[in-house]
């Protein structure tokens, strides 16, 4: 028995509801389109919901550096380190590290920064805006964020990106040990001194940002599906027929928002795969015992601790492996004992951890563009740790796209071409 047929031929389908693909989804919406909403999960309880909640300025780099590459056999035998690659996954990641190192050169590099710098600037206002129309801006402050140090050569060594952040108009400076300390008491007395960035902020509930986008769109006559999508293939009366599993719906236009799983639905359009894995852990403290104003990244194992509204949200660990690999919770528990050395007060009592999937490319920008010889098939994915900093950006510019209008951000760097 065929699968019933939907048709949805005025509407733009978005496939994934985690935050990009509601920002997608909702920007949309507020210029003028009929948009429905295919994901197999509910909004919002992928990758998204997880996030750091840090809104920071200072992710304009790719993930491959100089620095990094020297550290990384240190990094991989140290299983309290920020970074684990399981050998079962070696083989996917061989491909993914020769494209990431091969953006080290000068002139790629210059233009990999240059790009991300040009969505991660733009990224707060559009946000700002964007969360606005769905009565969610109280989520969003601007208090600055922290990368405090706690060893002179790694507070050192990060300053070598100060002329970088600046140059690409980035407001940053370092704050001695007693500075820092006036800003966020609760850190350790041996901290030697921070890089603070004034304009960075922080999102108190991610999660309930993207419901709030969800519910705005319902409430707008938005169409959620919850089904599977299981291929995207032209319509023989035009369009594009996406098949799910228990139903088809034909449409004039698709965006691929589907995060990790978007390789897989651009596979049979000639593009080369280049997504990888990254599993990031968090642990949620409901009572953490320690206040902080802002984010503040703890500068030797680089991950972050974020006040939001039900806690103190530490997060940002890398665990490269199959996405469907059994969580290991230990990686959100260490997180706790290793931040216990930047904040002595905090208390780990009721810890909820939590594990997620983000979708990294090796360059470090997203994809975001339109498939060639393809009227009307857009994407927008792959965004890493910088999916909820530069949704409203990257959907504002999917929009402009599809309005055949100029995009606030040259796209070009985003095409999913330049993996082959």
């Amino acid at each position: 028995m065929q699968p019933p047929e939907l048709n949805a031929f005025n509407d733009i389908v978005v496939i994934g509801a985690g935050i990009v693909g509601l920002s997608v989804a909702l920007q949309l919406h507020l210029d003028g389109y009929k948009v429905t909403v295919i994901d197999q999960s509910p909004p919002m309880v992928g990758c998204s919901a997880g996030n750091a909640g840090y809104l920071s300025q200072a992710n304009i780099f790719p993930p491959a550096t100089p620095d990094l590459l020297l550290k990384m056999p240190k990094l991989l035998m140290d299983k309290q380190g920020p970074l684990v690659i399981k050998p079962s996954y070696f083989g996917k990641m061989v491909p993914w590290a020769l494209r990431a190192v091969s953006t080290l050169k000068p002139a790629p590099y210059a233009k990999t920064v240059n790009a991300l710098s040009s969505l991660i600037t733009r990224s707060q206002d559009s946000l700002s805006n964007l969360a606005g129309q769905a009565n969610a801006a109280h989520l969003l402050t601007k208090e600055g964020g922290l990368i405090a140090f706690r060893t002179q050569s790694a507070f050192t060594a990060r300053q070598k990106a100060l002329p970088i952040w600046r140059d690409h108009g980035i407001d940053v400076t370092t704050l001695s040990r007693e500075e820092t300390l006036g800003l966020e008491p609760a850190l350790a007395p041996d901290t030697v001194g921070s890089i603070h960035f004034k304009n960075s902020g922080r999102c108190s509930d991610p999660q309930g940002l993207g419901l709030l986008y969800a519910q705005h769109l319902a409430k707008g006559g938005a169409r959620f599906i919850r089904d599977k999508v299981i291929s995207i293939k032209q319509a023989e009366m035009g369009g594009w027929k996406v098949a799910m599993t228990t139903q088809n719906l034909h449409t004039p236009k698709v965006v691929v928002c589907a995060g990790h799983a978007s390789d897989e639905l651009l596979a049979g359009f000639g593009y080369r795969k280049a997504l990888v894995s990254e599993r990031g852990y968090h642990l949620m403290l409901p009572s953490s015992g320690i206040s902080l104003t802002r984010p503040v990244v703890f500068g030797e194992p680089y991950f972050a601790a974020t006040p939001m509204l039900h806690g103190l949200r530490l997060a940002g660990t890398a665990e490269f492996c199959s996405a469907s690999a059994p969580p290991n919770m230990d990686r959100s528990y260490m997180l706790g004992n290793l931040a216990k050395q930047y904040l002595p007060g905090l208390n780990l009592e009721g810890a909820e951890p939590w594990m997620g999937v983000r979708p990294s490319l090796p360059d470090g920008l997203p994809a975001i563009g339109q498939i060639e010889r393809s009227a009307g098939f857009f994407y927008a994915f792959g965004h890493g740790h910088n999916g909820l900093m530069t949704s409203a950006i990257t959907a504002k510019c999917v929009s402009e796209l599809i309005s055949a209008r100029q995009t606030t951000v040259d796209i070009t760097p985003f095409d999913l071409k330049r993996f082959g």
